[in-house]
């Protein structure tokens, strides 16, 4: 639960800028498509994933504002799905997560690995946006 509107916290999840406040594993964002954020848009990430450097292909694969934002990802070794959808309540919005990764070629093996760490890594993401999203005032 976030204590703000769905339109506040889907502007806090469409502001690529302001990602890496809340995702301190992004490093860089680099060659976002040009226009405003919606369906389509797409970037290079370069996010820390345990000691290694991790470069990823980000597409935007769906683009309900203000209530789903799901995104599509590509690197070298797996290839995922993330989403966010976004429901008001009357103490704000409440905001549910999923992600789903899944290795390519001999990394196929350690799909379910990758999904455990992925999840141990993001087990504080929504209070990480809800940290951010609350502090910020508009």
């Amino acid at each position: 639960m976030i204590a703000a509107s769905p339109e506040r916290v889907f502007s806090v999840l469409s502001d690529l800028g302001a990602s890496r406040q809340w995702m301190p594993a992004i490093q860089r964002v680099d060659g976002v498509s040009p226009g405003p954020f919606r369906l389509g848009t797409y970037w290079q990430e370069t996010r820390k994933a345990g000691k290694r450097m991790m470069q990823s292909t980000l597409t935007v694969s769906s683009f309900e504002p203000p209530s789903r934002l799901g995104l599509h990802v590509e690197a070298k070794a797996m290839k995922g799905d993330l989403s966010f959808r976004l429901a008001p309540n009357s103490a704000g919005t409440e905001v549910t997560y999923e992600a789903q990764m899944w290795g390519r070629g001999l990394m196929r093996l350690m799909t379910e690995m990758m999904n455990r760490m992925m999840a141990a890594e993001d087990d504080d993401i929504l209070d990480r946006l809800r940290a951010l999203v609350e502090g910020r005032r508009s």
